[in-house]
């Protein structure tokens, strides 16, 4: 199961790419701002593994959100979360098609003859991928993601340890250096705690995915005991992995210089590693954690879209399983649909500018691949608040059912992680209403909550139309 939560947050991916976002504001400080958003997961895990205890659905939080706040508050995140999870695992296939060209294009340049292939091929084979693991044994996805995933983290451990061991380099504010506790320490690195607050929204969108390891609850032996290690554990590796990670880029541009040089390299690792051929393993490995975190997000949204089908509250087409298979090989072919779908859409309402812009790719360097990056930066911008947003629902439920039952241990963990969610909503935000945003970006929170207000009407026409249905929301689940 860590497998599951694991592959979904795709620590290889986060590390070497997303960590970038948080590095624009947070810079060399980037690692602090890491490090409180373990943290601040680890609040969420709790409140995950407390419902997964009591609740083993695989719902998840549309479930948790059901039971313990309200019918009308689980049904938003049911639909958002799915909805959430469709558009970053757009991000995520795009950015596969990216990684594997760019890797495709250097390894073939080390013989002379440069092969470029479009980044959309990759993009339709990792649909395959996607469709062939999901609709048979999806423990045959979770093995693979766990054996691929131990293998690209580990070539990541050994570049992070190189670039630490070389120290910063020459010309940098603390050249040669190995320990900078100024990656720990805002004024030191050069940089406001504002900065490390807005990387504390993207340090979350690192971590996001870790809970769904609970949507295989009926589908695991003994979920009450092994779906909270799970994410418990899943946060605990990774966490640890990204303040490695990013120490090291950190390092490796200098703490005070990184705030600059940073962001200007979206794979910053890569970028600070002294060897080209560990740059490529770790392209591989980037590539590799993009497809197997859109088969983790895929395999989540199917199951989601599964339970709330079982349930009536969405076609109840969605929830059939394959007479053989025994998997929802409905909601598995409208979520591969939709993933597909958000990714020609958001390409295909913009023009050739605004891509370049959205992948900050200078004019004279657009080239057939700009797009891939083009639909990963938005897509991921663009599903970060929406997944806070639930985050957020969750922790209101969790101090809800924590005062039914008079846990205080539980309400003070829905505290916590509620206000997680809210600063996590408001970091990933902030960007979209600072002057000079493109309008592509200011779009960003209309849709988010357009999307809120789609799913609060359709729940209150559901519960208004169909009140049997209505009444057993949320209450599906294996004993």
């Amino acid at each position: 199961m860590i497998a599951q939560s694991v592959a979904v947050i795709a620590p290889e991916l986060c590390a070497g790419v997303v960590s970038y976002l948080a590095a624009v504001k947070a810079g060399g400080a980037t690692p602090l701002a890491f490090l409180f958003a373990m943290l601040g997961t680890l609040c969420l895990g709790g409140v995950v593994s407390r419902f997964s205890r009591t609740l083993p659905s695989a719902g998840s939080l549309y479930t948790y959100t059901t039971v313990g706040l309200s019918r009308l508050a689980g049904f938003v995140v049911g639909c958002l979360y799915a909805v959430t999870f469709i558009v970053i695992a757009g991000a995520a296939l795009a950015g596969f098609g990216y990684f594997s060209s760019t890797l495709l294009r250097n390894v073939s340049s080390h013989s002379g003859h440069s092969t470029v292939v479009a980044w959309y091929w990759f993009f339709l084979a990792g649909l395959v991928v996607l469709a062939v693991s999901s609709l048979f044994d999806v423990r045959l996805a979770t093995r693979s993601q766990l054996v691929f995933t131990a293998a690209s983290v580990t070539i990541m451990i050994v570049a992070a340890a190189i670039v630490i061991g070389r120290g910063s380099p020459t010309g940098s504010a603390n050249p040669g250096a190995h320990l900078d506790l100024g990656a720990f320490w805002p004024h030191a690195a050069g940089v406001p705690w504002t900065g490390v607050c807005t990387g504390f929204a993207f340090g979350m969108l690192s971590f996001v995915g870790f809970e769904t390891a609970a949507v295989l609850s009926e589908e695991t032996a003994a979920p009450r005991r092994n779906i909270p290690r799970a994410v418990i554990g899943s946060v605990l590796v990774v966490g640890v992995f990204y303040l490695l990670a990013t120490y090291a880029t950190a390092i490796g541009f200098g703490v005070r210089d990184a705030r600059t040089a940073w962001p200007g390299a979206a794979a910053g690792l890569v970028a600070v590693t002294p060897y080209q051929w560990l740059g490529d393993l770790i392209l591989f490995a980037i590539a590799t954690s993009c497809l197997f975190c859109a088969t983790g997000l895929h395999t989540a949204v199917s199951r989601t879209l599964y339970a709330m089908g079982r349930e009536r509250v969405l076609p109840a087409t969605l929830g059939r399983t394959h007479r053989r298979l025994r998997t929802p090989w409905s909601a598995i072919i409208l979520s591969l649909t939709l993933i597909a779908a958000v990714v020609l859409g958001c390409l295909g309402l913009m023009s050739a500018p605004t891509e370049a812009a959205v992948a900050a790719v200078p004019a004279e360097s657009v080239d057939v691949n700009t797009g891939a990056v083009a639909a990963f930066s938005y897509l991921a911008g663009l599903g970060t608040p929406a997944v806070l947003v639930c985050y957020l629902l969750l922790g209101l439920a969790a101090v809800r059912a924590g005062r039914a039952a008079e846990d205080f241990r539980f309400i003070v963990l829905g505290l916590l992680a509620a206000a997680t969610g809210a600063i996590g909503v408001y970091g990933s935000l902030y960007y979209s209403f600072v002057g000079g945003a493109l309008f592509v970006n200011r779009l960003i929170p209309v849709l988010v909550a357009a999307a809120i207000a789609t799913s609060i009407v359709a729940g209150v026409a559901l519960r208004t139309r169909a009140r049997a249905r209505w009444e057993a929301t949320g209450l599906i689940f294996e004993d």
